[in-house]
């Protein structure tokens, strides 16, 4: 039992990688609308799997660097999803 969840947790660390290598992807090639969609979609996957520090943290970045790159609608979206993800993660909505 032990061994499976050390598999899935190798697995979800691996997988955050290759989703940050392709969110750099398109960023570094101006694929502003293919990065927000996938904002958007690893939004709603780490969280019905309850992953918050890890979306969080993803969706800062994210936010920072749509705006930083003049995508101010797409920014501004990432950064609402990023405030309903503090809202939603029970860490942060217990106090600790």
């Amino acid at each position: 039992m032990i061994k499976l969840k050390i598999m899935a947790a190798l697995r979800s660390v691996h997988s955050s990688d290759r989703i940050i290598q392709k969110l750099n992807r398109l960023m570094d090639s101006c694929e502003y609308y293919e990065a927000h969609q996938l904002y958007r979609t690893i939004y709603f996957r780490y969280l019905n799997t309850k992953r918050y520090k890890e979306l969080e943290t993803l969706l800062y970045d994210g936010a920072l660097l749509l705006l930083k790159k003049q995508q101010f609608n797409s920014g501004a979206d990432v950064a609402s999803l990023y405030i309903d993800t503090l809202n939603k993660d029970p860490d942060i909505a217990n106090g600790e």
